[in-house]
């Protein structure tokens, strides 16, 4: 999570509360409001400090949550089990710790006016209103299993690791020799010319004999294997095809609203402004308050006289509370006051406050209109629910030795469906979940023809399946693969006879003879290519590609070669010099290149200097 709040943050926003992030900190930064124990015991020792159970937790979670995010129902349901990211994230952990332990003893420090604003500005933890939300804040923390004291640790160990990165990368550096000789060498032309031997063309006098066929087929007779295959009836039982089927009446929704509206609680919600005077300064409160005493705006004099940076541009305003972002006597203070009016001075730790209200939220139920959408929703789902725990044990008993599952979907309202043939590898839709088809290729379906038992797919979805038809494993016969087994032999042959057509003609050239010269019986066309760059669009990107393979000619005899292309087709190329670049390019381009090979050298420097401190880390598992 820590890096998905770094990345999406646009940096610094001006005007955000750091005054009232103390606050935050002061009121809800004890471990005790998120039920963890401080007492668990270390997992893993790095350098005398321990990795707990509670941090592999977490980092697990955060895993879990980004890797679900980046790629959703993509991901096989063990890819996240436990038991599989287990190893990885105490691996990463420790990592983080060494490199943390590294940036400390270097003497890097994060200071927390800094951490306050990475934490101010990061978007995911504003309101509506576009400034920081601690309600917002501290939910997103517990959803994510940090409590506010400890995720603002974590983001300065981030940071102190990022400050170390930095420090290595930065220092890195390109000699002048090192950047002539890299912008010559990258933006070099090359010389040569190549001829191209059709595959089409020797092809056509290529014949495949019924022995070479059968030659082929028995010595690959496992490449023609048809996999395992079976067929299932099966019963999807799922609360969201449950709730497509239902329908909820008018009247049922407004019977749920007015028991809704009934049971409501108000829970209000009060926006809060302050002026802030942090060193309790008994003249400058006394001038506040006589200021706002004379009707003066409360926006003006929070502008000028208030203390905290983040808020006094924005009127003071600190956002919606609901009674326990802020201290106990400034949440008694703001919940004594009417809309619109301001307290007399409150103290807190974090200084004297004049508290403004205003506005309240979350007294008045919401009207039907704006729930019943909601409503309906919730009462498909609570009958679906109701009919899925019903219908599960209905199902559970009905196709226990059942013939088939066509009586018992139809018995129980279900559909009966068919995965067509699959194999162990999986199939589609269905047939795709790793315990369908473990269930599908277990020997109480394949082998005894029995109905599985119920397999939870999801929390809220189960089927059940038996089989309707099984394919073993078998050898094709040839027949079945005899076209293809001509194409492959076929192919063969041509390539072989390729590579040795090339190989006579580099014969040739090496003995002396041009390139022209040595194609000029079989009548293949040279193609001249001077000046040529590494990614010119005008050469097949396979000769270009073996072109710039090769090395540099010591004298005036051309340096041959040979590659297959993507076609099929053979090039025979012939290199006569390599050009060195780059004495035009412009400086700008210069330095933008320095720039791009500084930071891939200090990249490179960053990596071999963090698996250094982790082969010299002490740890203890």
């Amino acid at each position: 999570m820590l890096q998905s709040l770094r990345d999406n943050s646009k940096g610094v926003i001006s005007g955000i509360l750091i005054g009232f992030l103390v606050i935050i900190f002061a009121v809800s930064g004890s471990e005790a409001l998120f039920n963890f124990d401080p007492a668990t015991k270390g997992v893993v020792s790095v350098n005398g400090e321990d990795i707990t159970e509670i941090d592999i937790a977490r980092a697990s979670a955060n895993y879990k949550r980004q890797m679900a995010a980046q790629y959703g129902d993509s991901l096989p349901a063990d890819f996240l089990s436990d038991e599989n990211i287990r190893q990885p994230v105490i691996e990463n952990l420790i990592q983080q710790k060494v490199l943390t332990q590294a940036a400390k003893d270097a003497g890097m420090t994060i200071g927390d006016s800094s951490v306050n604003q990475q934490i101010l500005s990061t978007p995911q933890f504003q309101g509506s209103n576009g400034t920081f939300d601690p309600n917002v804040y501290q939910q997103l923390l517990r959803t994510a299993g940090f409590t506010p004291a400890n995720y603002k640790k974590a983001l300065a160990e981030d940071s102190l690791v990022n400050q170390l990165s930095a420090g290595v990368v930065d220092s890195s550096f390109v000699t002048p020799a090192e950047l002539e000789t890299i912008i010559a060498l990258s933006f070099q032309t090359r010389d040569f010319s190549y001829a191209i031997i059709p595959a089409a063309k020797i092809s056509e006098n290529v014949e495949v004999s019924e022995a070479e066929i059968d030659a082929y087929y028995q010595a690959n007779t496992q490449s023609f294997t048809h996999p395992e295959q079976v067929a299932v009836d099966y019963i999807d039982l799922n609360v969201a095809d449950l709730m497509a089927g239902m329908d909820v009446s008018e009247e049922q929704a407004r019977r749920q609203f007015e028991q809704n509206v009934a049971a409501f609680e108000a829970r209000t919600e009060r926006e809060a402004a302050h002026i802030l005077i942090e060193d309790n300064d008994e003249a400058k409160i006394t001038e506040v308050r006589e200021k706002l005493a004379a009707g003066e705006d409360f926006a003006e004099v929070a502008k000028t006289y208030s203390d905290d940076l983040g808020t006094r541009e924005q009127a003071g305003d600190l956002g919606f509370t609901s009674g326990d972002a802020f201290p106990e006597a400034f949440e008694s203070a703001l919940a004594a006051l009417e809309v619109g009016a301001v307290s007399a001075p409150v103290k807190t730790d974090a200084g004297t406050h004049f508290i403004k209200l205003v506005s309240e939220r979350g007294s008045e139920p919401p009207t039907f209109e704006e729930e019943r959408n909601r409503i309906v929703d919730q009462l498909k789902r609570a009958e679906a629910e109701n009919q899925f725990v019903n219908l599960l044990e209905r199902l559970r008993d009905l196709s226990y030795n059942a013939e088939n599952l066509a009586e018992v979907a139809e018995e129980l309202g279900l559909q009966n469906k068919n995965t067509g043939l699959f194999g162990r590898n999986g199939g589609e839709g269905i047939a795709a979940e790793p315990q369908f088809v473990t269930a599908a290729f277990s020997d109480e379906v394949l082998q005894e023809n029995n109905s599985s038992d119920v397999i939870e797919l999801a929390p809220n979805r189960v089927a059940v399946l038996k089989k309707t038809e099984h394919q073993q494993s078998y050898i094709k016969p040839l027949d079945e693969v005899k076209e293809q087994i001509t194409k492959i032999v076929r192919d063969n042959k041509v390539q072989s006879l390729l590579a040795a057509r090339a190989q006579e003609i580099e014969a040739a050239v090496a003995s002396g003879k041009t390139l022209e010269a040595a194609v000029a019986d079989a009548g293949y066309e040279v193609k001249v290519a001077e000046a040529v760059e590494r990614n010119d669009v005008n050469v097949d990107r396979d000769v270009l590609r073996q072109a710039f393979s090769l090395a540099k000619p010591k004298s005036d005899a051309p340096i041959t070669s040979s590659t297959r292309t993507s076609s099929g087709d053979y090039a025979v190329i012939s290199l006569s010099a390599v050009n060195l670049g780059g004495k035009e390019l412009p400086e700008e381009q210069k330095t933008a290149i320095a720039a791009q090979l500084k930071n891939i050298t200090g990249q490179g420097e960053y990596a071999s200097y963090r698996d250094l401190l982790r082969e010299s880390a002490s740890i203890k598992r």
